[in-house]
């Protein structure tokens, strides 16, 4: 027989070989159980351990009987060590010492009581916000801006400056998105929060949707019954601008013996001014399209959200997650164009004014059954996603021969459905996970067009149309972890992905329908020869749909002269990632990477005639090779400092004759936060940072150097209770992006600049027992990214 089949099976039977085991329960000295805590039993150098599960239980087999050498090591602090003999299957149960022996060592490494900032886990890269003095007192989107590799925004939340980034909660992924995503991140506070995962290559148990990885924000256990509660407020005031934008919400939370209750409501009324220019300019006549514009949003949105947990049994958990969310932003912008072509030059004004109003349901329930002592676990989940939208969009084109008054009416519903079923299991050293999953996704879309004549809106039958989109997606997925020995681990996963879709625009009668199955591996394997170094290598296939509505083929006109439109035959788009990471003292992190992206899609601006349009199209592929470095320094008392520099090289290639990429090179990101501590007790906190980019290129666009520079203080009252944060964002006013799109007959260039100078003003206050935190779980949902472009 094959020898490594051999060897996969011993390892799967070794639980069953063994014939001694030690098992028990570790509890404090209040008799309640401690997680995620290691007991280690050795004997003549071989060792044995297991990390309890959160009711405090480990189970720990052994090949012999004998004498052995107990160890309990909680936090990298060893508090217990005893010796014990074992005869069969041993029942050992731990109550921790309250004060930690003396430093010990380990395998020839000191365990002192500081626990690590960051730990390289064989497919993720592990921040410990709870050991971050920095980190302290904020919420979880300040939170994540202090994260090695992460970056975000009022809007937007990327990894190594990638986009469309998905957040998991205690490895349950949230069902929002966009600005939705933001707002209830806001509501979490990073005193509640024991770590931050970044995924940069996702194992089979993950969706392969998406290029950019996960973020998985693990909350802290509760041990404590009661309630709590917060209460926050924050603003923001804009240079030069008489509005400001606010934001108030409140939390609560309630942890009983069965039932769990968190709860949050937040409204806000956000305010942008942006002004933006884009000017065409041919390469091979003296053709050009220049477009000045100015934009004003007022985003207003009230929002809520309901999570209840109920504990059947020691084994038995179910809940559910509801959030409804609605808004009604405004948009409004004038521009002036002028255009010069074979018909000659042509002063074009424009404006619009749109009023939006989008209702969002999001329920989701699961139930979580717990099968051995050993980790294994089934869960069923099941979600529902309900978005309604309806608008009012008014536009006028102002050109010397006349002024033409249009408006729109854009109705869209769309309804996402999944159910899934994981099931975790162990065999000795051997962790398996399996799982199914169905997704179908129903959007209609009605777009109604009315021309103003004799002061009379009537409408535009070959303006207007009803778009049909269906899709079902199957999947399904298997994943292996295993323990080679005390240096090394591997994990290996396999999944597979069967799409069906169909899209109908009954204006012109046409449809298209698609069928794909892809599979989608990973592969990881990790290396750690000592307690200061650790190795990783990781490997994973992702997909990266299409948005519902860049398959439109419908034409949105935004004047006489221009509209966008979608595409019913793009197609997804594929990568292949490859990494390798080295982690030194828990502190620094390296990662080196490999990307090869195929078949990449993109929003592009086309000329035809007369008009002017953009379109979403696959048009080319890339290769983008780079060094990601982040680290810590805090072995001073009254400064800690995180400090990220990613540099890359991209080199794209188009494959349509209508589409030029930019030009290959190389590129750089750096992203420095400084805190300075101004007391012993670390309740004022002087903060200072910067973020800048260099030249990058993406398909077609070259994108031009960007930076910021923020300053801030962070201030804590009552016993932490009164927390308060005041910053400057971008003191120079440097932050804009400005780029260049390349075509065969002409060049784009382009500049978007909003108001990023502004005064950020936040006060939040925490009342109630703090050591609650209520229903934590979520449940996954990745098919609501899809909803739109956020």
């Amino acid at each position: 027989m094959n020898r490594k089949i051999i060897f996969l099976l011993s390892l799967i039977s070794s639980s069953f070989i063994f014939a001694q085991s030690v098992e028990g329960t570790v509890t404090d000295k209040n008799n309640k159980p401690i997680s995620e805590t290691e007991v280690l039993i050795t004997k003549n150098d071989i060792k044995f351990s297991a990390i309890t599960d959160e009711n405090g239980l480990f189970k720990i087999p052994l090949k012999e009987d004998g004498d052995y050498l107990l160890e309990i090591i909680k936090d990298g602090v060893k508090t217990n060590s005893e010796k014990i003999t074992v005869n069969g299957n041993s029942k050992k149960d731990i109550q921790i010492n309250e004060v930690p022996v003396p430093e010990q060592k380990i395998e020839g490494v000191t365990v002192t009581a500081k626990k690590k900032l960051f730990e390289r886990k064989v497919d993720r890269l592990v921040f410990n916000v709870e050991n971050s003095v920095a980190s302290q007192g904020i919420d979880a989107i300040e939170a994540l801006a202090k994260t090695p590799m992460v970056k975000t925004s009022d809007d937007a939340i990327t990894i190594a400056g990638k986009s469309n980034v998905a957040v998991m909660i205690n490895d349950r992924l949230l069902n929002l998105n966009g600005q939705e995503l933001i707002n209830y991140l806001k509501t979490l506070r990073s005193d509640d929060i024991l770590k931050i995962e970044v995924i940069t290559t996702p194992p089979a148990k993950y969706d392969a949707e998406g290029k950019s990885g996960l973020i998985n924000i693990i909350l802290k256990k509760n041990a404590n019954l009661g309630w709590n509660g917060s209460l926050q407020t924050s603003g923001n005031y804009f240079w030069g601008r008489p509005t400001v934008s606010a934001r108030s919400g409140a939390t609560f939370n309630y942890q009983g013996e069965k039932l769990s209750l968190s709860t949050n409501l937040s409204v806000g009324d956000n305010y942008w001014y942006y002004t933006t220019y884009n000017y065409l300019k041919g390469t091979t006549n003296n053709d050009f399209w220049n477009r000045d514009t100015q934009n004003l949003n007022n985003y207003k949105y009230k929002s809520g959200n309901i999570k209840a947990e109920y504990k059947i049994n020691d084994k038995n958990v179910a809940g559910i997650n509801y959030n409804y969310s609605h808004s009604n932003p405004l948009e409004k912008a004038e521009s002036t164009s002028s255009r010069f072509n074979e018909s000659g030059l042509l002063d074009i004004m424009s404006n619009f004014r749109n009023r939006n109003s989008r209702d969002v349901h999001n329920a989701t329930a699961f139930y979580e059954a717990k099968l051995d002592s050993t980790g294994g676990k089934l869960n069923l989940t099941a979600n529902m996603m309900i978005n309604n939208s309806n608008a009012r969009n008014l536009s006028n084109t102002i050109v010397p021969s006349g002024t033409t008054t249009t408006l729109a009416n854009p109705i869209s519903k769309y309804r996402i459905y999944s159910g899934q079923a994981d099931l975790e299991k162990t065999f000795g050293k051997v962790k398996t996970e399996g799982g199914l999953k169905y997704t179908k996704i129903k959007n209609d879309s009605e777009f109604n067009f009315f021309d103003l004549k004799n002061g009379q809106y009537d409408l535009n039958t070959d303006k207007t149309n009803t778009f049909f989109y269906n899709e079902e997606n199957y999947a399904a997925y298997i994943s292996t972890n295993f323990k080679i020995n005390e240096k090394w681990d591997a994990k290996a996963g396999l999944r597979y992905e069967y799409t069906t879709l169909e899209g109908i625009s009954m204006n012109d009668n046409t449809s298209a329908k698609i069928k794909y199955g892809k599979f989608f591996p990973t592969a990881y394997i990790s290396y750690k020869p000592n307690e200061n170094n650790a190795f990783s290598l990781n490997y994973s296939r992702r997909i990266s749909r299409p948005y519902f509505g860049n398959l439109n083929p419908f034409k949105y006109y935004t004047s006489d002269y221009e509209y966008t439109t979608g595409n019913p035959y793009l197609l997804p788009s594929f990568s292949d990632n490859f990494e390798f990471g080295y982690v030194l003292n828990n502190n620094l992190n390296v990662t080196f990477y490999y990307n090869y992206n195929k078949n990449n899609w993109d929003r592009i601006q086309m000329v035809d005639g007369n008009y002017r349009y953009t379109v979403a199209k696959n048009f080319y592929n890339e290769d983008q090779a780079g060094i990601n470095i982040s680290y810590n320094y805090n072995k001073l008392k009254w400064l800690e400092s995180t400090i990220f520099a990613n540099g890359y090289y991209t080199k794209s290639k188009s494959y349509d004759p209508a589409i030029l990429t930019a030009p290959a090179g190389y590129s750089a990101n750096l992203n420095i936060d400084n805190s300075f501590f101004l007391n012993k007790e670390k309740t004022v906190t002087l903060m200072l940072g910067l973020w800048g980019s260099l030249p990058n290129r993406n398909g077609n666009t070259y994108y031009y150097t960007n930076a910021s520079l923020y300053a801030g203080m962070k201030l804590a009252f009552m016993d932490k209770k009164l927390l308060l944060n005041l910053y400057v964002n971008d003191l120079l006013n440097t932050n804009r992006e400005k780029g260049i799109e390349y075509y065969p007959s002409y060049n784009i260039d382009y500049q978007y600049k909003g108001i990023t100078r502004n005064v950020h003003l936040s006060l939040t206050y925490k009342f109630g027992n703090n050591n609650v935190k209520g229903a934590t779980k979520q449940v996954k949902f990745e098919e609501s990214n899809r909803a739109g472009g956020n």
